[in-house]
């Protein structure tokens, strides 16, 4: 639950940029949409920080959850360590020069080590999704149904 709610956090601050003040430079983004993917971003967290109050795992499922992380903790060590590293170099090929092959290979290898990320959190999302009741998993399922809503309202209202 800690993971998730880094992720989240740093998901927010990272599109941040994105729907900062119309008075920054930064802004990539018109305000109209922020106000959208500040409420996604949003509901997101409600989710996850409801999550433990309205469905809480039981000691037993808590303990099984625990070794279940535990047992992938290198794997999810090392995709953090790589997608840091893709992150950067994407970065760095882009500032020297956003249209050459050292950028577009960069951005390969990003794209990569996502799909790994994402074939990562299925596998336990398989191995932690029979641990949970029905009612958890539905939880789980309605939490996920609103926030595609709200992404698709948003890919909507941006013309997507």
């Amino acid at each position: 639950m800690k993971r998730i709610l880094t992720f989240l956090v740093i998901a927010a601050s990272v599109t941040g940029i994105g729907f900062a003040a119309n008075s920054s430079s930064d802004t990539l983004l018109p305000e109209k949409h922020g106000s959208t993917l500040r409420e996604i971003v949003r509901t997101a967290v409600r989710h996850v920080l409801n999550f433990r109050k309205e469905t809480p795992l039981t000691a037993e499922q808590r303990a099984s959850v625990t070794k279940i992380l535990e047992s992938h903790r290198d794997e999810i060590r090392a995709q953090m360590t790589q997608g840091r590293d893709a992150r950067r170099a994407m970065a760095e090929a882009a500032k020297k020069d956003a249209n050459s092959a050292a950028t577009r290979a960069a951005a390969e290898k990003l794209g990569d080590v996502t799909r790994d990320r994402a074939l990562l959190i299925a596998k336990i999302g398989a191995e932690v999704r029979p641990l949970l009741t029905p009612e958890q998993q539905k939880h789980i399922e309605s939490a996920r149904g609103e926030l595609e809503s709200l992404v698709d309202a948003a890919l909507n209202q941006i013309g997507g």
